[in-house]
């Protein structure tokens, strides 16, 4: 499932450990060392995590188990979207940390690798632990894709040539009309979402100076008429797409500056065409 208590806190976590001193004296926060911010911040994570996970997931209401749920086959609750979804949050999670701790002195490689490591334990291992002791049962499948995001997230941090061609995404259409009311909320709103990898030719020397450096293709994956399950396994849809979109954050660079690495992670809906094949 989509936690997302653990991105939000992670943002939460960002604005709290970079805020402003007014008074123009060293604050708390400055004061403390690279490792005692490491260990604040990951408690203070784990804190929220399990504090949600009690009130709101369910955590010890069951005896502890395993469920296998399955990868991207129809009769799953989600034709795999869920799985891509743990994925891109703990890639999403592994990026926005390691600039974090690099910027409170630790080497970019350690940076990385702690970066990842708050990923999979609080994110993947905590998450699935709890999830053990609730209705979900830890899913395997599940940790698998946490892993697997982290990793991605720690060679892609240490490897900005590899970063600069290839982007991992999310597309969240909120106007596209759904035959069923999403049964959770917008973040595992799966009806309404698409994951994809976008491959962007700014990235290749081969077209760094011609216009075609703000041109990208996007290999990306979405189901349908799933909706957790609630839905006749008859009319399930899943589709694998070949997109030629534009490269926004190349494009809106001069203008957004930093900002614009935002469209590394996030898709806008209607900034490319398609050609989907069901299967």
């Amino acid at each position: 499932m989509f936690k997302k208590i653990v991105v939000i806190s992670l943002f939460i976590s960002n604005i709290f450990l970079h805020a402003d001193d007014t008074n123009n004296s060293k604050s708390f926060i400055e004061n403390l060392s690279k490792t005692e911010k490491l260990a604040i911040t990951n408690i203070g994570i784990a804190t929220g995590v399990l504090t949600w996970g009690f009130s709101q997931w369910g955590y010890g209401d069951e005896d502890y188990h395993w469920d296998d749920e399955g990868w991207f086959d129809k009769t799953t609750s989600n034709g795999g979207s869920d799985k891509l979804g743990h994925f891109y949050t703990n890639y999403l999670t592994t990026r926005i940390m390691s600039p974090i701790y690099e910027d409170w002195g630790y080497t970019k490689k350690e940076s990385a690798l702690y970066g990842s490591l708050t990923s999979i334990l609080l994110s993947g291992i905590l998450i699935e632990i709890g999830d053990g002791y609730s209705e979900h049962g830890f899913s395997q499948q599940d940790f698998i894709a946490d892993a697997f995001g982290a990793v991605s997230g720690y060679l892609w941090y240490l490897n900005p040539s590899l970063a600069k061609k290839v982007d991992f995404r999310v597309e969240y259409n909120p106007f596209k009309k759904s035959e069923s009311k999403n049964q959770t909320d917008f973040t595992t709103d799966y009806e309404r979402m698409k994951h994809l990898m976008a491959i962007k030719a700014n990235g290749f020397e081969l077209f760094e100076d011609t216009p075609l450096k703000y041109f990208e293709l996007h290999i990306g994956y979405y189901s349908r008429n799933f909706n957790h399950d609630s839905l006749p396994v008859e009319g399930r849809e899943r589709n694998i797409y070949l997109g030629l979109g534009v490269n926004l954050s190349k494009l809106f660079r001069p203008t957004l500056g930093k900002y614009s690495t935002l469209f590394n992670y996030v898709q806008v809906p209607y900034t490319y065409v398609e050609g989907a094949r069901e299967f």
